[in-house]
């Protein structure tokens, strides 16, 4: 694969890795992490690290990490092969699947979601109010080999098993991007997550059709996975733990501490929305589904990687051992 060059001048680097130390020995003992974040908003992809970074989870893990935004998926995988980033967050698993079914030193080290966050919206005036009117319709998902991308398919497969036209896959990118789509004739249903679109949808100007969890398939399926570089896991151990460690850590607190995440998620991502909107984020999430151990649905999740052509064929019981290893998790 292709290495990738995380230039500070040319990417967004997030400004989370550099607390000052109480003296330089103690920060020269700190093990670094180049962390590839594939969003800067979005709840369980960056507000975890906001979380840790302002709770000091990180310095008492003796790391220091360093966040880099992503475009996600293929590009989250290639700077963790690369070994330009040791760790990869929320990547869709069909793009980790690929990788590593390709020789990539890469381990999947905790699930990210398990069933769907997402949720899909159509204008206010349109006659689509729910997923059976999504029939033969035009759907907007980010990438192939995203978790949005799986979600669409499982939502055609849904559709056609109760006698219905499978919808149309379009692949516009991010939120806006969907939303742009949307507007101007793309799709006729865009995608977003909490909170973007909520402001519009509480204006009148939207409607959700469909809830990440209406989609029946998903509910038990790992859909987004965090990863390691192998060598780096190896030689570092401790590290890995103490990074996952405090990720667990900044998770239970954003989901048991509303207000106050609320507030640090909008001034370190620079959020435009109401803090009413932001806050009814949480009525997407449960602990459950945000659990980083176990990882759901393997065997679906390689069948529908083989069915698009991720993998040539399921991975062995040998080969999922070698990918999956949750034994740095707390």
């Amino acid at each position: 694969m292709k290495k990738v060059n995380f230039v500070l001048s040319t990417l967004f680097v997030l400004g989370l890795g550099y607390s000052a130390a109480p003296a330089a020995h103690a920060a020269a003992a700190r093990t670094k992490i180049i962390l590839v974040v594939p969003h800067r908003v979005f709840f369980t992809v960056a507000v975890p690290v906001y979380i840790a970074q302002e709770k000091g989870y990180y310095k008492e893990g003796n790391i220091e990490v360093d966040a880099v935004f992503t475009k996600g998926g293929g590009e989250n995988v290639q700077a963790v092969v690369s070994g330009d980033a040791q760790i990869g967050l929320s990547t869709g698993f069909f793009a980790v699947l690929s990788a590593f079914s390709k020789g990539a030193p890469i381990k999947v080290a905790a699930a990210e979601i398990t069933g769907m966050d997402s949720f899909w919206y159509t204008p206010a005036n349109t006659p689509i109010r729910k997923i059976e009117d999504l029939a033969g319709k035009k759907v907007a998902f980010s990438r192939v080999g995203s978790s949005t991308h799986m979600a669409v398919l499982a939502m055609s497969d849904q559709i056609q098993a109760k006698g219905l036209k499978p919808l149309e896959p379009v692949s516009l990118g991010g939120v806006p991007e969907s939303y742009t789509g949307v507007r101007t004739g793309q799709a006729d249903a865009g995608w977003s997550v909490a909170p973007f679109m909520l402001d519009r949808i509480d204006k009148g100007e939207l409607r959700v059709v469909v809830k990440g969890s209406e989609i029946e398939a998903l509910n038990a399926i790992t859909a987004r996975v965090h990863f390691v570089n192998t060598s780096f896991a190896a030689k570092q151990p401790d590290a890995v733990r103490a990074f996952f460690r405090a990720q667990q850590r900044a998770v239970e607190y954003m989901l048991d501490n509303k207000e106050e995440t609320t507030k640090i998620w909008i001034r370190k991502a620079e959020l435009k929305l109401p803090e009413s909107a932001v806050l009814k984020t949480w009525d997407f999430y449960s602990k459950p589904a945000l659990a980083l151990k176990p990882i759901r649905g393997l065997q679906t999740t390689m069948e529908d990687a083989v069915r698009l052509k991720f993998l040539q064929q399921p991975l062995s019981k040998a080969e999922l051992d070698r990918l999956i290893d949750l034994s740095y998790l707390p």
